[in-house]
């Protein structure tokens, strides 16, 4: 086995456990651990982790993977996360190679825009097909972007050494 194979298999490798730990932790741990209604969504800050460090490749296919996780974490969406997180990880990708530095407050931006983003399209069929107040809607929108960023900062170390490993090899 050549060298590159072998370091994307371990690559391949560490990326699956990652989000293999950080599906458990969504749908098992903080799945139970609601504030006024709202879980955070761990998944897509590593998507953006992947794609920022890794490259619009990588972000795409770690964003397809993360999406299916996280479709089945809940049972309420069918393809919403499996898409969106797919397009996420691929702009986010191509905005870091060729606009975004590769560090904290790009990774901090475009996790907090994600977010905003995601909760938009967890709301829209509430917002557009079902009689629900729009002040709800959006507090627990807003609530979940909050919480969620508690794990900003875990989540970019992680997926920062897992890049950094990587080219070390």
């Amino acid at each position: 086995m050549s060298r590159a194979t072998k370091a994307t298999l371990i690559k391949l490798l560490t990326h699956t456990l990652f989000l293999a730990l950080l599906y458990v932790l969504q749908s098992m741990v903080f799945s139970g651990l609601r504030i006024f209604g709202a879980s955070p969504l761990i998944i897509p800050l590593a998507v953006v982790g992947v794609a920022i460090f890794q490259g619009a490749g990588w972000g795409g296919g770690f964003g397809i993977a993360a999406g299916v996780m996280c479709d089945i974490a809940f049972s309420e969406t069918t393809i919403l996360f499996t898409v969106s997180l797919t397009i996420l990880g691929s702009a986010v990708g191509l905005l870091a190679d060729f606009f975004l530095a590769r560090g904290f407050p790009s990774f901090l931006l475009c996790c907090v825009i994600s977010l905003l983003i995601i909760a938009f399209l967890q709301m829209f069929a509430f917002l557009m097909f079902y009689d629900v107040d729009k002040i709800i809607l959006l507090r627990t929108g807003l609530l979940q972007t909050l919480y969620s960023c508690l794990f900003v900062v875990p989540v970019y170390n992680i997926s920062r050494r897992l890049s950094r490993r990587q080219r070390t090899l």
